[in-house]
């Protein structure tokens, strides 16, 4: 069963070799699934640009806020 749902905000695990570690961005799209386990494409949007990158599940973390109960 997936951890994280379209929509949801994520922040990219800081011991992670990816350059986005600690950044938050939110879930594009849901999850696709091979024998490694669950992959999800995560938004990150800025002023100028949005980008979205693929992340494993053990990479990402929930980020809670008063809307979702996360912070």
């Amino acid at each position: 069963m997936p951890k994280f749902k379209k929509g949801d905000q994520v922040r990219v695990r800081l011991d992670t070799p990816s350059i986005y570690r600690g950044c938050i961005g939110s879930i594009k799209d849901e999850p696709d699934k091979d024998s490694f386990g669950f992959w999800y494409r995560v938004k990150f949007e800025s002023i100028k640009f949005t980008r979205s990158y693929t992340f494993a599940e053990k990479d990402l973390e929930p980020v809670y806020s008063e809307h979702n109960g996360f912070e």
